[in-house]
């Protein structure tokens, strides 16, 4: 099932007032890239876009960067139970918890990198952030292709933005480690 997109008919119209538009992928991205979509908002839920004003837009943006940060946490870490049965007569147990934390300054490193991303990726316009979403970040990635198919371009111009907004992020990157050392 194709991807649905809904837009405000008035964007400074909100609650149940609001008149909505439903849009395919190809004027989707037109409306986008156009000066009448430059500063409105949209929130992915997966088989659906919708328009969202910037606070429902922030704490949507808020709450997911949360909830893939704690699964990625989740992939590191491994899990045991309070009451569980630690040998007591040999000690207190913490000989079988593995030490990831060892490398103290690889896990700064590490640290500074993901907030420099995390920031750089705040600094994207919409558009920009969607694409990469779709790309790279989300759970469910998307191949370059059913990307041009969604929004009626050629995967060639797809890959070219693509790549122009990873250069991008690796400027912002770059910059926000330095000042961060």
């Amino acid at each position: 099932m194709a991807k649905q997109y809904y837009i405000k008919k008035d964007p400074a119209v909100s609650g149940p007032d609001v008149e909505w538009t439903a849009i395919n992928g190809k004027e989707f991205y037109q409306f986008i890239t156009s000066p009448a979509g430059r500063g409105r908002y949209f929130i992915d839920m997966d088989d659906f876009m919708i328009e969202a004003n910037e606070t429902e837009y922030a704490e949507w943006r808020k709450e997911k960067n949360h909830s893939d940060y704690l699964r990625s946490q989740e992939l590191d870490s491994l899990s045991l139970s309070f009451f569980g049965n630690l040998p007591t007569d040999v000690g207190d147990g913490a000989e079988v918890i593995p030490d990831k934390d060892a490398d103290t300054e690889g896990q700064a490193l590490l640290s500074i990198t993901l907030k420099a991303l995390n920031q750089a990726l705040s600094r994207l316009d919409t558009e920009s952030y969607m694409l990469i979403e779709a790309l790279i970040l989300s759970e469910h990635r998307k191949s370059e292709r059913d990307l041009a198919c969604e929004y009626g371009l050629s995967q060639k111009a797809i890959n070219k933005r693509k790549k122009r907004i990873l250069r991008t992020l690796k400027f912002l990157v770059l910059k926000a480690e330095k000042s961060q050392q």
